[in-house]
């Protein structure tokens, strides 16, 4: 399910973070045409577009930061989808790790063992009612 973004003025839209992408109502929001966006994230074929506004594809890292920059919103608030998957995945590998480094007795382990606490303990309102 995807839900309309709304405007909340300025070109500002109140995000809901179960939504999968904001690209298409951003690009829409400001009457651009899928080859002007890509024309301004410095793609050469608005095949790209396309392909992440119906999700066939996720956008790579420069792409994310291009559209971020662009509509002057964080990668996270555009793509939450995206963000919760990996940061379910960190999550994840923390907690691996984390059980992997038990027993170890070194100043380095210790040190890790830390972190990834620290890590675990981190509880991030964008991803919390995100349905994986």
């Amino acid at each position: 399910m995807v839900n309309v973004p709304v405007c909340v003025g300025k070109g500002r839209i109140a995000m809901d973070y179960r939504v999968i992408s904001y690209l298409r109502p951003l690009r829409r929001r400001w009457a651009l045409t899928q080859s002007e966006l890509a024309f301004l994230i410095g793609t050469t074929t608005n095949v790209t577009i396309g392909r992440i506004e119906t999700r066939r594809t996720y956008p790579t890292l420069a792409q994310a930061i291009a559209f971020s920059v662009l509509f002057d919103t964080p990668p996270h608030e555009l793509f939450p989808e995206l963000y919760a998957k990996a940061y379910e995945r960190v999550l994840a590998g923390a907690g691996e790790l984390y059980e992997a480094l038990q027993g170890n007795p070194s100043l380095a382990t210790s040190t890790k063992l830390d972190f990834l606490e620290e890590v675990l303990q981190r509880v991030h309102p964008h991803v919390r009612d995100f349905p994986i």
